[in-house]
């Protein structure tokens, strides 16, 4: 199961018919520091669907940090980036109120989009994902079979489609058991020593690809059994999923950091995303 982390886009309520969002990539744009940020929101119009802003709020970590009432005109959206523990958010969300005035049909809707962005050290970036230059089905994993290695689960993440068109991009493969979760070893095959045959194992992969100043984010899942027919790892799918249930994961909203696959984190690595009270973050520093 592909699943593209749209990081950038939470959209409510949108109707059909409106495929853009004043939360859309080329829409706002950031400007400032870490400590004090500027966020400029437009009035649409022309080719584009009339979109005017109503007011804007932004949050750090859940905590409400600025709001701005724009009264369906442009404006600009100012933000103090003060978080209680003496440190700067490093992760911020912006949701913006507007409206949505269909001439041809004479109403207009009241809507509301979300976008996140993070600082890289010099500058505000919005998170992207899927863009038309790229597609996170570019991107895959292999089962290495190695008689050298014989029943280590052992894989290799594949970008041949798009290693030419990219700056850079890590992989980050992670596999659960039904009691623990390990992180790879190794670099491109990774391995996991310590996964039995035994094992109904969920293997995952968080790939971050760098582009253009753009960072783009692919996850996959899959659940994978050992085939003693004919010693390799294979897709529950393809193995005899009988008596297996594909493993779970849930998280509460009580502050405690989760990784994509649920599993409770104690610290954030640099570049690991993380979700917090049903919000992705990312780590950047």
């Amino acid at each position: 199961m592909k699943k593209y982390l749209l990081v950038l886009l939470v959209l409510l309520g949108l109707q059909t018919q409106a495929q853009i969002t004043l939360c859309d990539t080329n829409m706002t744009y950031t400007t400032g520091s870490q400590m004090q940020l500027e966020v400029a929101i437009p009035v649409t119009g022309n080719n584009l669907p009339m979109m005017a802003p109503l007011y804007a709020v932004t949050y750090g970590d859940g905590n409400m940090l600025s709001e701005d009432s724009c009264f369906s005109s442009p404006c600009t959206h100012m933000i103090y980036n003060y978080n209680p523990n003496g440190t700067y958010y490093d992760t911020l969300e912006t949701c913006i109120s507007y409206t949505v005035t269909d001439t041809m049909m004479g109403y207009v809707d009241t809507l509301m989009c979300c976008f996140e962005q993070y600082w890289d050290g010099q500058f505000w970036q919005k998170v992207l994902m899927q863009q038309p230059n790229f597609n996170c089905d570019s991107l895959s994993y292999s089962i290495v079979i190695d008689s050298t290695t014989w029943n280590t689960l052992t894989v290799t993440g594949n970008a041949d489609g798009v290693i030419n068109m990219i700056d850079s991009m890590d992989w980050n493969f992670t596999a659960c058991n039904t009691s623990t979760c390990y992180t790879a070893q190794g670099n491109n095959p990774y391995s996991f020593p310590l996964i039995s045959p035994q094992d109904t194992v969920k293997l995952c992969y968080d790939a971050f690809v760098y582009s253009m100043g753009n960072v783009y984010i692919c996850t996959e899942c899959d659940s994978l059994v050992y085939d003693f027919m004919t010693d390799a790892w294979v897709l529950m799918s393809m193995g005899n999923p009988t008596g297996i249930n594909e493993l779970q994961f849930t998280w509460e909203d009580n502050n405690i950091m989760y990784d994509l696959m649920g599993r409770k984190l104690v610290e954030v690595n640099v570049g690991q995303m993380y979700i917090r009270n049903n919000k992705k973050y990312i780590r950047i520093k």
